[in-house]
């Protein structure tokens, strides 16, 4: 199966803090690590992520320049790039008020796949097929 992430179940994932995944998400993380599920990773994630960093609201060792290439380096992951569609769809999802769920979701809502993401107001909107 194919799925898109948001940025609080990648950053989970690749910190090795499985723990804070639910079954299902770390059932679908460890299938794509071993290449038998895929997941796609908005390039958006990155940016959240830096400033998640930048602020002390997530704590790593490692570089934030790292982070790119250990999600790169994955078999079942692909970072998928910020298009022009998935901020016209972005635009339209105006029940989700941060620009990052905005955007994530709407990558998700392009690519037709479901959305890991523990995320109540994106699975409550009904906007995206939402799995926790």
């Amino acid at each position: 199966m194919t799925f898109v992430t948001d940025t609080h179940p990648l950053v989970f994932f690749a910190s090795g803090n499985l723990r804070r995944l639910s079954r299902e998400a770390d059932r679908i993380f460890r299938r794509a690590h071993e290449g038998r599920d895929h997941i796609h990773v908005p390039a958006i994630c990155f940016f959240e992520l830096a400033l998640l960093l930048e602020a002390g609201r997530v704590r790593s060792t490692l570089p934030f320049e790292e982070w790119h290439a250990l999600v790169a380096s994955q078999m079942g992951f692909t970072i998928e790039a910020l298009a022009f569609e998935d901020v016209r769809e972005a635009r339209a999802l105006r029940a989700l008020v941060d620009p990052f769920d905005r955007l994530i979701a709407a990558a998700a809502v392009r690519l037709d796949y479901p959305l890991i993401t523990n995320d109540g107001r994106i699975g409550d909107s009904g906007l995206v097929r939402a799995v926790w």
